[in-house]
């Protein structure tokens, strides 16, 4: 496998230094083909960061350890305590009256939140204890990572749990 890393590894200084002859090597005709490069090697290191950033990016996708080891990165790196777990997936209860074999209407009692059932509910919940100092931003944030990374058709919600 070719290591491309490499093509992006340039040492400007000795680059400078490489190209002036022996005999006009001089601290001041250096300092001053530095000056010259400086925007050159600016470019250079917003290229660099960009680069790593987008590795980054392209090194994670929609799986759940891929997922969770982002979130862990980017919100509680030292004790990664940031989880995900499947969701609820409740089946709904009917009460029939025996003897009409009816559904037997008792107004709306909810026993469970409405996307906590299996037919409409969420895919999966991101799992953010209370000990993680998160503030309204990062949740955001959190909301945009997680929809950035998960599937279409995936849905989900995010617990700040014990």
């Amino acid at each position: 496998m070719l290591n491309y890393d490499r093509l992006f590894v340039v040492n400007y200084n000795r680059l400078i230094l490489d190209e002036i002859p022996n005999f006009k090597r001089k601290p001041v005709l250096f300092a001053w083909l530095r000056a010259l490069c400086s925007p050159f090697v600016l470019i250079y290191n917003r290229l660099v960061v960009k680069r790593n950033a987008d590795l980054y990016n392209l090194a994670h996708d929609g799986r759940v350890f891929s997922l969770r080891a982002l979130l862990n990165d980017r919100f509680d790196a030292t004790e990664r305590r940031i989880t995900i777990t499947d969701g609820f997936a409740f089946d709904r209860v009917y009460i029939f009256r025996p003897d009409e074999n009816k559904p037997l209407y008792l107004g709306t009692v909810p026993l469970h939140n409405p996307g906590d059932y299996g037919d409409t509910g969420v895919d999966f919940i991101v799992n953010v204890p209370y000990a993680v100092s998160v503030s309204p931003q990062d949740i955001i944030e959190m909301t945009a990572l997680v929809k950035y990374y998960k599937l279409v058709s995936k849905r989900f919600l995010i617990y700040r749990t014990a």
